[in-house]
């Protein structure tokens, strides 16, 4: 009993929200846009317990138990750029190939970025550090899904989308970041309303990390968004009309921005 009362404890104190943490990462990265590790401060100050709650979500899954089961790491697939060109173009792995060749990105930053977050899961299970991972694994795979580009509003209106999915504080307060600065800078453009289409779309969807994108990626990228109820975010490539900004097509099928 005292060491279950003592593991409680501790567990509170690890899932406490750090706000004072919160506002010194927003204050540097409103200094400085481009630090971008301020986000993710942000992210581990706020999030509470709300990974927690969306990884019993998860593991309670039958997908979620034959990830777990199996250890299968999404990015092992993600990695493989000659598979993925082999894929029929109109599908969601072709796409992403596609997505990694045309932004310059590199398969291997993806195993960077994941073997680094380890140290930011604190008193974390390996299920819940292994899940959390994949989480992030997902991030470009969500960006080519929903038709939101790597520019500043699509990377917010996907953030927005991600804490409807998730309920993370974290994201939230990034999000709402983002939703004050752009109406602050810009006035003559309504793109608050973007943000909250993706808060929308990311409600309406299926829950994304509960999916098996490693199937996925294998289907035409009509048929993952009809399956996972991804609704195309009108507002925002008619912003994009608006600023100016050309979407990249993909084989006609507009997608992204540069």
């Amino acid at each position: 009993m005292k060491n279950f009362f003592i593991s409680y404890i501790y567990r509170l104190w690890d899932n406490r929200v750090k706000p004072i943490k919160a506002i010194k990462a927003i204050i540097a990265l409103s200094k400085d846009n481009e630090d971008t590790e301020q986000v993710f401060h942000v992210i581990d100050a706020l999030k509470g317990s709300s990974d927690r709650k969306y990884f019993k979500i998860f593991s309670k899954s039958e997908i979620g138990k034959k990830i777990l089961k199996e250890r299968i790491h999404l990015v092992d697939t993600l990695k493989d750029k000659e598979s993925l060109s082999k894929l029929p173009k109109n599908t969601l792995g072709y796409k992403y190939y596609e997505f990694i060749y045309k932004e310059n990105l590199s398969p291997e930053e993806l195993i960077d970025a994941s073997e680094k977050s380890k140290k930011e899961f604190g008193n974390r299970t390996e299920d819940e550090i292994f899940f959390n991972i994949r989480k992030r694994d997902m991030h470009d795979l969500w960006h080519v899904t929903t038709g939101y580009g790597r520019d500043a509003l699509g990377e917010l209106s996907l953030l927005a989308f991600t804490y409807a999915q998730e309920q993370n504080r974290g994201i939230g307060a990034i999000a709402l970041y983002g939703y004050w600065k752009v109406g602050r800078e810009f006035p003559d453009f309504n793109l608050r309303k973007v943000i909250r289409e993706g808060y929308k779309n990311g409600k309406n969807a299926t829950l994304w990390s509960c999916e098996d994108w490693e199937e996925l990626i294998k289907l035409p990228i009509d048929e993952v968004r009809e399956k996972i109820n991804s609704k195309k975010p009108e507002l925002y490539f008619s912003a994009l009309n608006d600023l100016g900004a050309e979407p990249i097509k993909f084989n006609d099928d507009k997608v992204l921005v540069n």
